[in-house]
């Protein structure tokens, strides 16, 4: 992509102090640190920015009836604490007197979390305030005010000053709960400009008893300062007039009604989420049991409208309905019923050990969920809960987090956030929300050796697991992972006739690298054989050794193995010792341009590339054509191995069909892989093709198997739909070449290894003209070489499929001449060769 002066100005602009603040022994490190410091008091002192200030909430709750609690850190960046600063928080309001917290020290590690290039611990600057909600209304002098925090951290020698700038996920602090004090409210907020804050008032109608029977809502209603004159249920269905009925005692009211039946047919709260304060999300596309997200109004004698408030969160209640709809308190305060067929509420959630390694959860049954299913998802994974359903309709559910994928050994999925979905028996999803004590708790964190969870409640009030690699307190954070990195990064550091691999940054034991373990293992069984990996979810060969990137044991291999083999950058992580050897595998021939030879590189672009080419000691080419363009769009004049790819071999070598059985492919079956390559412009999985009309066309005699690139993987869900395997996740894509019967693609590199099999292709390229210009750049024109029909629609794509085998000897001479230019060393013995020349080495 061509990119203008101005573009290419902003992204130098944007990197720049990045890359001044990286090295402290420069000589120009001093002038950058003053300079910083100017930019920074000015912008503040005119603007909200607080440019290098970290103030964050890990977690705000009610302890008790009086007192609330705001836990967190905060400090600038750029400069720490020898000894544990002193913290203050005050609250401010307009023509109030200021309100003290209460604040306590404590060493918080995340304090060190989404800080990149941290030169300073700033686990010391974690603290606990607490406020009385008591004084916060005595000061608000019983008049309407909103309070607001700032922080002072003071050291030795420096005082910083900020406001709460940024909530924890999955913590208590992004969803604020109300309390009510004698008819006074305190409700938390939350500000884009100075974070949190606590609004005092008295609500003009505040609900004091809520309840709904047989679907008759009764509400008990306090008026302050206005007269009701009607009342009413508003929802995206339409609204319900209610009934408003005075009560003896003065400024109360009683409201009652009937709550109106779900049109399964009419607008649901799903189609919204924006009115439905972002309760829904969109997993919950698709078939789902209708929801509804009510709200009380109140209309008082001068026509005048007020949302009712409620003085407590009916979710948490000793006495549960047997069905929807269900009153609860929203994050203003104000009250609202949620209406559906049948829903959970999550009352208890723990990771347990014994006798099992998983998720134990507990809670309430709304509504009939005879059959229905409970699953824990999460990116490119799925772990279905064993439930028992209780007469007294409660139920519990355990989902394992070990389990075995693609036939693989057991282990954790991989990191990202899981929550719970169910759906009924006839395939509906429906709402699993969490109550509020739950929400109190949250974030609760749990090590294992298999990862660290942040257990919690996200947005809708749904149990969150957001899983991260097992990183020890000494080994988490950029901080930590600098000093490591100083540490293992020395030149006289010892190194071990040992080997390091690596495939696609660890996401996978996958590629070149695996075929060469394999050989290497088959040569010698006693070397020593490490693998790193982006979480323990990455399965490694037999014999190998996990180490996770980022902890201890990872940068100790990488940094002190005499061998390292990779198929992808190493970035800055990576400093070559001297005695090391780095064999670059790369990771496949090239159609579309990369490096220097891309349209637009700017200087830094161009600098982190040859940086990067620094530290490789031989490129491992699989035909002339990949050759010639590593000379020029990596600038290299070292030695390139050509000698195919290893990871190829299993083509030649390896049988089809225990690959098809364990996918489960029928013998009668034609199955085509379905493999597009990624766009720089969107981040999921671009499939151009409607799978599900394509499936139906083609019908049960066909199977496609969907493989997403690499850099979707922790985007977006795996496909499901009759006819339709999604294997992204999928460990070795060359088994799914072994598998396959055809291959569908665009301008994916997989084009050149899919030939070795001799099988046909088409390419699916409708966005073709865009990609070759403006977006990418290619090397070559693809209609005049491919090896089978270049197609742009759906329906030529269709005819291509139906018609695989007699179109073959339309496209056999490019074949032919395809293989013979890409694929004349792809013979079966790449791994022996390469193997044979890296032992050479001594």
């Amino acid at each position: 992509m061509r990119l203008g002066p101005v573009t290419t100005l902003y992204r130098i602009a944007r990197r720049l102090p990045a890359r001044l603040g990286a090295r402290e022994d420069t000589w120009y490190y001093p002038g950058y640190v003053g300079t910083r410091q100017v930019v920074r008091r000015t912008v503040n002192a005119v603007s909200w920015a607080q440019l290098g200030w970290v103030g964050s909430i890990r977690s705000a709750r009610w302890v008790d009836d009086a007192t609330y609690e705001v836990a967190g850190w905060a400090y600038e960046r750029g400069y720490g604490f020898e000894e544990t600063p002193t913290v203050e928080v005050v609250f401010h309001a307009r023509g109030c007197e200021p309100l003290p917290a209460t604040v306590f020290s404590y060493d918080e590690i995340l304090a060190n979390s989404r800080i990149r290039g941290a030169r300073h611990d700033y686990t010391n600057t974690g603290f606990v305030a607490e406020v009385d909600a008591a004084e916060l209304i005595r000061r608000s002098g019983g008049r309407a005010r909103t309070w607001h925090a700032e922080i002072t951290v003071r050291g030795t020698d420096r005082t910083v000053r900020g406001h709460f700038s940024r909530r924890i996920f999955p913590g208590s602090g992004l969803l604020p709960l109300p309390k009510t004090f004698d008819g006074v409210q305190v409700v938390p907020g939350w500000s884009p400009v100075n974070g949190l804050r606590l609004h005092v008032g008295t609500p003009a109608a505040l609900a004091t008893e809520v309840q709904v029977v047989d679907r008759r809502l009764d509400v008990t209603l306090q008026l302050n300062g206005i007269e009701g004159a009607d009342a009413r249920l508003e929802s995206p269905q339409g609204v319900t007039n209610l009934v408003v009925q005075p009560m003896e005692e003065e400024g109360r009211v009683r409201l009652t009604g009937l709550v109106p039946l779900v049109d399964p047919y009419g607008h649901s709260s799903l189609l919204d989420p924006g009115e439905d304060e972002d309760l829904f999300s969109p997993e919950l596309e698709g078939i789902a049991l209708p929801v509804l997200s009510y709200r009380v109004l109140v209309t008082d004698t001068k026509s005048r409208e007020h949302a009712v408030r409620t003085a407590a969160d009916p979710v948490d209640r000793t006495v549960w309905p047997a069905a929807p709809p269900l009153t609860y308190s929203a994050h203003d305060g104000t009250l609202r019923l949620r209406d559906t067929e049948a829903m959970l509420v999550v009352t208890d959630a723990r990771i347990v050990t014994e006798p099992e390694f998983g998720l134990q959860v507990s809670g309430r049954v709304l509504g009939d969920l005879t059959g229905a299913r409970i699953d824990l998802v999460g990116p490119r994974a799925e772990r279905p809960m064993r439930v028992t359903w209780h007469p007294d309709r409660t139920f519990e559910g355990f989902a394992p987090w070990l389990a075995s994928t693609w036939g693989g050994p057991d282990l954790p999925p991989p990191s990202g956030q899981y929550t719970l979905r169910g759906h009924t028996a006839e395939g509906s999803w429906f709402r699993i929300a969490t109550a509020m004590a739950l929400i109190d708790r949250a974030p609760e964190r749990v090590e294992s050796k298999w990862f660290t969870c942040m257990l919690g409640v996200g947005t809708g009030r749904r149990l969150v697991c957001s899983l991260t690699v097992p990183w020890t307190p000494k080994e988490y954070g950029s901080y930590r992972q600098h000093r490591m990195r100083v540490h293992f990064q020395r030149p006289d550091l010892p190194v071990s006739d040992q080997f390091y691999f690596e495939s696609f940054m660890g996401q996978g034991v996958t590629c070149n690298p695996y075929a060469l373990d394999r050989e290497l293992a088959t040569r010698l069984p006693d070397a020593k054989r490490y693998w790193g990996v982006a979480d323990r979810s990455v399965a490694v060969p037999e014999g190998a050794i996990p180490v996770v990137r980022g902890s201890r044991a990872w940068w100790a291999a990488r940094q002190t193995s005499r061998f390292v083999v990779t198929n992808e950058w190493m970035t800055n992580t990576y400093e070559h010792n001297p005695a090391q050897f780095v064999l670059q595998t790369w990771h496949g021939t090239m159609f579309k341009t990369i490096g220097l030879d891309r349209k637009g590189t700017d200087i830094l672009t161009r600098q982190a590339l040859l940086n990067e080419r620094s530290k490789w000691d031989v490129l491992l080419s699989q035909n002339g054509h990949s050759t010639g363009i590593f000379r020029t769009a990596y600038a290299w004049e070292k030695d390139i191995w050509e000698e195919g790819y290893p990871r190829n071999d299993a083509l030649v070598t390896q049988p089809r069909g225990p690959v098809r059985q364990m996918l489960g492919i029928r013998e009668d079956q034609v199955a085509l892989l379905y493999a597009p390559t990624w766009r720089e412009n969107q981040e999921e999985l671009v499939a151009f093709l409607d799978l599900a009309r394509l499936m139906t066309d083609l019908g049960d005699r066909y199977v496609l198997l969907l493989r997403g690139h690499t850099r979707t993987m922790g985007f977006g869900a795996d496909v499901q739909l009759p006819g339709v395997i999604d294997v992204t996740s999928y460990p070795n894509i060359t088994d799914l070449y072994l598998a396959a019967d055809a291959m569908i693609t665009d301008y994916s590199s997989v084009m050149f290894d899919y030939s070795v099999t001799g099988r046909p292709m088409v390419f699916f390229v409708p966005d073709i003209e865009e990609y070759s210009g403006s977006l990418r750049g290619t090397y070559f024109d693809l209609g005049s070489e491919a090896p089978g029909p270049v197609l742009t629609t759906q329906d030529e794509v269709l005819d291509a499929v139906v018609n695989l085998d007699a179109n073959v000897p339309a496209h056999a001479a490019k074949y032919t001449a395809w293989q013979q230019k890409f694929n004349s060393h792809d013979d079966g013995n790449s791994s022996g060769r390469v193997i044979d020349r890296l032992l050479d080495l001594g």
